[in-house]
């Protein structure tokens, strides 16, 4: 199954923030802002998001499986996009919640330095707990490195 590059998967769970793109069957296109994103050791890539914000995201995957998802890095702007057709929701489990507490702590200490208080960077994850979370889980078919620069755009291989 193709998977991302070590430093890639790593980089899902650095503080970064995560925005999510979908497609219904017709073509309308719905986006989302993600809250916690991990690479799992098959190379699939797990996405968590708040329910009260992302209805219309979950009907496109339903619909068409396909999904856009971004990973940006506050501090430096190190981006990663990755394009998946196989994308399913999937239940959030106990499990995830290291997972989602990490990923809103990272992102806190990410955008502190920048005047920005903890209680309005937790505001970012809508008050939800992991009731109010909806998860998706998708296979990389494609992957850039996004960050601005020379370089933007340029493929990533995906290992085998």
């Amino acid at each position: 199954m193709p998977r991302l590059p070590s430093h890639w998967a790593a980089h899902l769970e650095s503080g970064v923030s995560h925005r999510l793109g979908g497609v219904h069957a017709d073509g309308q296109p719905e986006i989302c802002r993600g809250l916690a994103a991990q690479s799992l050791p098959d190379g699939r890539i797990e996405v968590l998001m708040a329910v009260s914000t992302s209805g219309g995201l979950l009907d496109a995957v339903r619909e068409s499986g396909r999904v856009a998802y971004v990973a940006a890095l506050p501090t430096s702007h190190r981006s990663l996009h990755v394009k998946g057709v196989d994308a399913e929701l999937i239940a959030v489990r106990a499990d995830h919640a290291p997972l989602f507490t990490r990923s809103r702590d990272n992102f806190v200490a990410q955008i502190e330095p920048f005047g920005f208080c903890r209680e309005f960077a937790e505001s970012l994850w809508y008050g939800v707990d992991l009731a109010g979370l909806a998860g998706l889980r998708f296979t990389p078919c494609g992957a850039w490195d996004q960050t601005p620069g020379p370089g933007a755009g340029t493929p990533l291989e995906l290992l085998p």
